[in-house]
């Protein structure tokens, strides 16, 4: 198999290593992270057509730290142990994986490469739904982010600055965006659920391209899409990234830092489908 994750921080690999990696008693079956990927994605991908297109698309975001699913895919996927009902799965797109030259003066985000990144994490999540989640309803999918204060630091955005919470606002909509149209496609493939709310409530004061209005309306399938919340783990094995929208560990001091998350966690929500959440 070839390798694609590179760690860089040993305490993800101690995540890892006890936490999601899979062992059959005396036998280790998850020889490399790169095994635990492959095992979860091909886990997921069988729910549909083009298992192999799909899997090989997941397994390449999971290697590139871009997309990390839900922890409890993780632990269970494709071993003998069950996994729970995912009533809403779980997953988080690594910010800080998406800018461009950073570090120098050219540096920026790429909202297309995100966007497209968060369409993957909706069909990932989507299969987990139909394998392992509810019989019925509307899916409440719920993907998230990481790495935000990561991707600020990248671009040399300063946290505590005005240009944070629309830098924050941006990152937000090609969320919302990419997430939108991933559902739109899954919609249109598999089919309407019933009952529960859709998807157009949250999109009443939201700016919507033409292209995916039709996507949007014709939306039965979908209850919810992003959800953005703390995911320690998720952050710790992404190489220690910096926790959904909280800031860098050890960064200025906590009254600051709390009023310029405040502000992130604003400039944010009118594109994010569930409130907002952040540590206490």
């Amino acid at each position: 198999m070839t390798r694609l994750t590179r760690f860089t921080d040993p305490h993800a690999v101690d995540l890892w290593d006890t936490r999601f990696r899979w062992r059959s008693g005396e036998r280790l079956r998850d020889r490399t992270v790169d095994a635990t990927w492959q095992r979860v994605a091909s886990t997921l991908a069988a729910v549909g057509g083009d298992s192999g297109y799909w899997c090989s698309r997941y397994v390449a975001a999971f290697g590139a730290l871009q997309v990390l699913p839900d922890p409890r895919l993780l632990r269970r996927a494709g071993t003998e142990r069950a996994v729970p009902p995912l009533r809403a799965p779980r997953a988080a797109l690594n910010a800080g994986a998406f800018v461009l030259d950073a570090g120098s003066a050219r540096a920026r985000f790429d909202h297309d490469r995100f966007a497209i990144a968060a369409a993957l994490a909706v069909r990932m999540l989507d299969d987990a739904a139909v394998a392992f989640g509810a019989d019925s309803g509307r899916l409440r999918l719920e993907v998230g982010v990481i790495g935000l204060a990561d991707a600020l630091a990248r671009m040399g955005v300063d946290y505590l600055g005005d240009a944070a919470p629309a830098q924050a606002q941006a990152i937000a909509r090609s969320l919302a965006l990419g997430c939108l149209q991933g559902a739109g496609r899954l919609s249109r493939e598999r089919g309407a659920r019933a009952g529960g709310d859709g998807l157009a409530a949250a999109w009443i004061a939201r700016e919507i391209p033409a292209a995916l209005a039709d996507a949007l309306s014709a939306n039965r399938r979908h209850a919810r899409l992003s959800r953005v919340r703390p995911q320690p783990a998720l952050a710790r094995l992404a190489n220690g990234a910096s926790d959904a929208i909280e800031p860098a560990r050890g960064a200025a001091e906590p009254g600051p830092l709390r009023a310029a998350r405040a502000r992130i966690a604003a400039a944010m929500q009118p594109w994010i489908d569930a409130p907002v959440r952040t540590r206490p």
